[in-house]
């Protein structure tokens, strides 16, 4: 028959390990927090999904949300691009902004496409897959933003930091997956 105090022990060191497992985040708004600065965005970008009405929120379905948000930008981005691109227009904008145009089409587009695969590794589990390609896409639209530092500001608007922070807002979610 065992002790009372080893029973006492074994008791409390259950209560110890249940205590140390991750517990998801139970609001829209404790989710968010982990997007830092972009938490605002987060909250207004991801509150009208129903994901975010469960008690606790499905962190999933708010990664997967944001993944398709910035997946969407993304396209978008491309495709205002690509309209710019093969215009008349272009033949009298300078040399730098061509190659600007030229250079951000194809990396929002390979960013659409990154965005896609990691909405797919989401669904199948794979968040540490997910999180590498949201980093991915990440990475390329931060090269199109170095092809165009020597446009002038404002002579190209359509490439904004959308898709970037929308990044950023899905990775910091995944990144609470990989915890649970």
């Amino acid at each position: 028959m065992a002790s009372s105090s080893m029973v006492t022990f074994a008791a409390a060191f259950c209560f110890l390990a249940v205590s140390a497992v991750a517990v998801p985040p139970a609001t829209l708004q404790d989710t968010c927090k982990s997007a830092g600065e972009q938490a605002v965005l987060c909250i207004v970008l991801l509150s009208s999904n129903p994901a975010a009405q469960k008690t606790p929120v499905d962190t999933r379905g708010l990664a997967h949300a944001a993944v398709l948000a910035a997946g969407a930008n993304a396209t978008a981005t491309a495709e205002q691009l690509n309209q710019l691109f093969d215009s008349d227009d272009i033949k009298t904008k300078s040399p730098d902004l061509q190659r600007c145009i030229e250079d951000c089409t194809q990396r929002y587009e390979s960013a659409g496409q990154f965005l896609s695969q990691a909405s797919s590794k989401l669904d199948a589990g794979s968040f540490d897959e997910a999180n590498v390609l949201i980093a991915g896409a990440q990475s390329v639209i931060k090269l199109c933003q170095r092809t165009c530092q020597s446009v002038p500001k404002g002579e190209l608007t359509v490439c904004s930091k959308n898709v970037d922070l929308l990044c950023g807002i899905a990775a910091s979610i995944t990144r609470l997956l990989l915890k649970h």
